[in-house]
């Protein structure tokens, strides 16, 4: 065995036991493009897997993005019956998906490809996906996010071990790659999109690369993968205290996430923008947050006096202020103002929200937790509706703004428009959750009340209340 076989074949060793598996007996999938990087993963994971006692299983997406494609398939299924493994293979439309999703070629592509991989990966019970990335990947990856202005997270590059995911030739140079597959007498294909100059990586490999390498420092791929892997290891240590610190700072609201602004206005800006980020992750994922979206969030949890006040965040998500909490989580549809009649007695079901009945009752009778006691004059009839502008309410013997009211009672801004309200005419009568003017005299006494939910049944509703 020659040197240029045994470096590579060392780097995979070495990563697979810092990832700690695969273990004997396990099922390993390794994608395969047909490309020299995926050639040679796949070759010395088998000759590794036979050494270890682990099973390898090759696994080919066709992107129908070349009319060459299909000769990829063929070549990948030529190679995996002469080095006696099982493939499996799939196709998947990446055009169309890119143009539905609205995304970028390249990003569909991945995407799909992953899934693929994992697919099969639950199929045939392995315990991780293993793909190609090399040296000369991690130092373009890490060129195009600092073209873009990305920060430390995004600076660390890919990781050898990420999950379910392995990369165990990323110490390893195409280069070295090369003279693997050549020293091992394996043949490859070579993708001839990887030449086409409008795609930015390409621009990077065969163009600013090269121009750097032969101005400034001829072992740059080596030297931009360390400084990958240095800030990785920095990140994850960051990561490790910032989480610390959230957890202290937050709480789970559904799908979405609360922190305290307090909090947030004591950590350092650095620091409260990796809170941030962090939150982001667990309430949705980061795809397509800038760190444009990081400041406004940060200056609106500090900005005083903020509350109801919000923005906009890619992935169907909203952040917003409610009192002394910052709220990140789905945007919600404001619902459209309604306005329904409210029969004496009866049962009104308000459209996504809960039931309410009414029914007369003497001035006497005790008002329960979730009701009130109303007093209705001459003429007057009720109806549930959603707020309006001007909307008055009698507290405590005065007639006082219902959004001032709403407003001292401390009901979050953004919950106010979504209120069912008992009114006559104009006349707020019954705020739910909250406390009822205590009743005066008046023509007759109503008491209403709020229920779960019985849209399937209002009449049985009814009935069992008046009964």
């Amino acid at each position: 065995m020659s040197e240029t076989t045994r470096g590579p074949e060392k780097a995979v060793r070495e990563s697979l036991a810092r990832a700690g598996f695969p273990q004997a007996g396990d099922t390993l999938v390794s994608g395969l493009s047909g490309g020299p990087d995926s050639v040679a993963l796949l070759d010395i994971l088998l000759k590794t897997g036979r050494r270890r006692g682990f099973t390898v299983v090759a696994a080919h997406l066709d992107h129908r993005l070349r009319p060459a494609s299909t000769e990829d398939v063929t070549f990948c299924i030529s190679l995996c019956r002469e080095l006696d493994v099982r493939l499996v293979t799939g196709e998947t439309d990446v055009l169309g998906r890119a143009r539905t999703l609205r995304r970028g070629i390249e990003e569909t592509a991945r995407e799909e490809r992953y899934a693929f991989l994992r697919g099969v990966k639950d199929r045939t019970g392995a315990v991780a996906v293993a793909v190609a990335h090399t040296q000369d990947d991690q130092a373009e990856t890490l060129l195009l996010r600092l073209l873009r202005g990305a920060g430390r997270l995004g600076l660390s590059g890919m990781r050898p071990c990420q999950g379910d995911l392995l990369r165990p030739l990323l110490s390893v140079s195409r280069a070295e790659v090369v003279e693997y597959l050549r020293d091992r007498r394996l043949a490859w294909r070579e993708d001839a999109s990887n030449w086409n100059r409008t795609f930015r990586r390409n621009r990077i490999r065969h163009e600013l690369l090269p121009y750097l390498e032969a101005r400034f420092n001829p072992r740059l791929r080596c030297a931009l993968a360390r400084t990958a892997l240095q800030l990785a290891e920095e990140e994850s240590l960051l990561r490790e205290l910032v989480n610390r610190r959230l957890a202290k700072a937050s709480r789970v609201e559904g799908a979405g996430i609360a922190l305290s602004r307090k909090a947030l206005g004591e950590e350092t800006r650095a620091s409260a923008r990796l809170m941030l980020r962090s939150a982001l992750a667990r309430a949705g994922g980061l795809r397509g947050v800038t760190a444009a979206h990081v400041e406004m969030m940060l200056d609106l949890a500090r900005k005083p006096r903020s509350s109801g006040g919000w923005l906009p965040l890619p992935g169907g998500r909203r952040a917003f202020v409610r009192f002394e909490e910052l709220h990140i989580g789905p945007r919600v549809e404001k619902r459209e103002p309604y306005t329904l009649p409210f029969s004496v007695p009866g049962v009104v079901c308000v459209p996504g929200g809960p039931c309410l009945s009414a029914r007369t009752c003497s001035k006497e009778e005790a008002v329960g937790p979730d009701g009130a006691l109303l007093v209705l004059y001459e003429g007057e009839e009720l109806e549930v509706r959603t707020r309006r502008p001007g909307d008055r309410y009698v507290f405590h013997g005065r007639n006082v703004s219902l959004g001032r009211y709403l407003m001292q009672r401390r009901v979050p801004a953004d919950l106010r428009d979504d209120l069912a309200l008992v009114a006559a005419g104009d006349r707020v009568l019954w705020v739910p959750g909250l406390p009822g003017e205590p009743p005066g005299q008046g023509e007759r006494f109503v008491y209403v009340e709020a229920h779960a939910r019985d849209a399937r049944n209002p009449a049985g509703l009814l009935k069992r209340l008046t009964a």
